[in-house]
């Protein structure tokens, strides 16, 4: 099955369980992880893939802007990014002593998957991976930009409107709202 778009609250949800931590139905104890929470944090921020995130350093975040070269596309990303998402990284490196040339992260992609598989079971979701992550990011770049498809394409990296067209989806919200305002019986 296809990797699905991240509602928010389903995304404050997983990230609320990173952070705090819980115990599972089988009484195993899941340890809060504010590194794997960040690493998801800045993918739907800045649209990254997982990979990419990973292997950010500090340096890539400068003056408000963040520059990193994508490693499966060899494109440059050179863009302003959120202030709040600019500052919470600074705080982030200065909390945990990293130099200007330290990666943000020390943990693999597997590791990711692996623990936010845990975290989706657990509350009952499906279809979701890191990548559910990056399409929240388009859509809510889409959305919140007047439909504005070449530009969550540039975004992306994408190298065709097609494939950005996949990333882009309704919210089962408006599914439902569509639905159920349909109405040929009375």
């Amino acid at each position: 099955m296809a990797t699905r778009v991240l509602e928010l609250d389903e995304y404050r949800e997983i990230i609320q369980l990173f952070l705090e931590g819980f115990t599972n139905t089988d009484g195993t104890i899941f340890r809060p992880n504010k590194q794997i929470a960040l690493a998801l944090q800045l993918q739907a921020s800045l649209g990254l893939r997982i990979g990419d995130v990973l292997n950010l350093q500090v340096n890539n975040f400068k003056n408000g802007k963040l520059e990193t070269r994508e490693d499966k596309t060899d494109k440059l990303q050179y863009r302003d990014i959120n202030r709040n998402v600019f500052d919470y990284v600074k705080d982030y490196a200065i909390e945990n002593k990293l130099s200007l040339t330290s990666k943000l992260f020390n943990v693999g992609v597997r590791a990711v998957q692996k623990q936010l598989k845990i975290i989706t079971d657990f509350l009952g979701l499906s279809n979701i991976s890191t990548h559910s992550f990056r399409k929240m990011f388009a859509t809510t770049v889409y959305e919140q930009n007047a439909n504005n498809l070449e530009l969550v394409k540039e975004l992306l990296n994408h190298t065709s409107i097609a494939t950005t067209q996949r990333y882009i989806r309704v919210s089962q919200k408006e599914i439902n709202k569509a639905s159920a305002n349909v109405d040929f019986i009375s």
